[in-house]
């Protein structure tokens, strides 16, 4: 008899083989977020689990919408940062019942219908096998360092556990490196793509011996990649590669990486969330968050624009190349998606139709003036940068700032960890 439960976020059913199926569906919204509605519905559903373990033959854990957890898919507005921000409260509640997920004793397998960011990764991380989608425009990441944080969930442990430590600072956490499927599977963050990934994920369960089951890394005999020593040069490669750099994200993966590999899970899950809540107080997260809702704004809804044809001959087209390999833009664009920036008549329709063509547009409405090049051409101190922004405003350039901002890191190089060249003059002025 099958058996359908629902609370929160989550609905799970239960069918006549003892296989639950556990679907992540956020009411009113486009996407999966990790929020008070995705804890209390999941533990509601580990408490069922739990209690019916003697019947339970495996778990598949799924979603509902485009994306797995915390795609780009969600629509402007629906999340604010400050419900962003409060996640965090969340924290160790959440990656208490990833772990507990984890520890279940039977296999769970994640059939990651669409993409997963962040803390959604980081649930995916603690099942057991994870099979995704083969639509190449599918991207998973743990892109947090972006930010200038970690993963605080598990998602360092985890994957230094799977991939070992060079590879999780060099190549996967600390860069903070999106993934698509491809690319996923030859990393080993996934381990099988499929067209149907519920039922792939569901074959695999069925083919794990009955009884008892843990976790692939916990196994007596388990050899952690590269070993649990710190690599030769590993701490000179991260030093230069954050050179000239305040943010700390890539040192921290470096130490949580290293101090955990040796250490049991609950003592590593700890020494994580001690050092994510470090960053957390780092004068630079509220600007490179900034960058990221900016980012986010400009990218706008993913489903298609209306058809607009051909900019209108009173419409000035500027493209410029991304010159800032930035983590948190990839999330949203293609890497190589031009920035356009775009005045004259028409620029609103323009603007959708640059977007809807996978470019990045920048509107200046009545002016003439090239925001990019301005700073290109005062480039690349920052200061100077600065001051050449400033000046082209006061000389009538308006343009819009969530572009400008994102316009400044990724075609004109402005630090990052400014939020852009308008945040930082705002800010500059309080």
């Amino acid at each position: 008899m099958t058996i359908i439960q629902q609370s929160g976020a989550v609905r799970w059913v239960w069918d006549d083989e003892g296989m639950v199926t556990v679907t992540l569906d956020d009411p009113g919204r486009t996407a999966n977020m990790i929020n008070r509605r995705h804890h209390d519905g999941l533990d509601a559903c580990l408490d069922d689990l739990t209690a019916g373990l003697d019947r339970l033959r495996g778990v598949v854990v799924t979603s509902a919408k485009r994306s797995f957890v915390a795609g780009p898919e969600f629509e402007p507005g629906e999340i604010t940062p400050d419900e962003a921000a409060g996640t965090y409260d969340l924290l160790v509640p959440i990656r208490d019942q990833a772990r507990r997920l984890e520890t279940l004793g039977r296999p769970v397998a994640a059939a990651l219908n669409g993409s997963a960011l962040g803390g959604g990764f980081e649930l995916a991380l603690a099942c057991h096998y994870r099979v995704g989608s083969a639509d190449p425009a599918v991207i998973w990441s743990l892109a947090e360092s972006a930010m200038g944080i970690i993963p605080g969930g598990g998602g360092v442990v985890r994957v230094t556990r799977m991939a070992g430590i060079a590879a999780t600072v060099l190549d996967i956490v600390g860069p903070g490196t999106v993934f698509h499927p491809a690319r996923a599977l030859a990393a080993g963050l996934v381990d099988e793509l499929a067209d149907d990934v519920v039922a792939a994920a569901r074959a695999w369960v069925l083919r794990q011996p009955a009884g008892r089951f843990v976790q692939r890394w916990e196994r007596p005999g388990y050899v952690l990649p590269g070993g649990i020593g710190e690599p030769p040069g590993l701490a000179d490669e991260v030093r230069h590669r954050s050179a000239g750099s305040p943010v700390r994200a890539l040192h921290a993966v470096l130490e949580v990486a290293v101090r955990s590999a040796s250490a049991p899970p609950e003592k590593a899950f700890d020494i994580e969330t001690a050092a994510f809540r470090t960053l957390l107080s780092a004068p630079e997260v509220p600007a490179l968050g900034h960058l990221f809702f900016a980012l986010r704004t400009v990218a706008g809804p993913l489903s298609p624009s209306p058809a607009t044809g051909a900019a209108s001959a009173g419409t000035v087209l500027r493209q410029f190349p991304q010159i800032v390999a930035n983590p948190l833009a990839a999330v949203f664009f293609p890497a190589d998606a031009p920035l356009v920036e775009i005045s004259g008549a028409d620029v609103d329709d323009a603007a959708r139709a640059v977007r809807a063509e996978g470019a990045i547009p920048v509107v200046i409405r009545g002016s003439d003036i090239s925001f990019v090049q301005t700073l290109l051409d005062a480039g690349p101190d920052p200061r100077a940068m600065t001051a050449a922004a400033r000046r082209a405003l006061d000389a009538g350039l308006t343009v819009d700032p969530v572009g400008a901002d994102v316009a400044s890191v990724l075609a004109a190089g402005f630090p990052p960890w400014t939020g852009g060249v308008l945040h930082h003059l705002s800010g500059a002025a309080h």
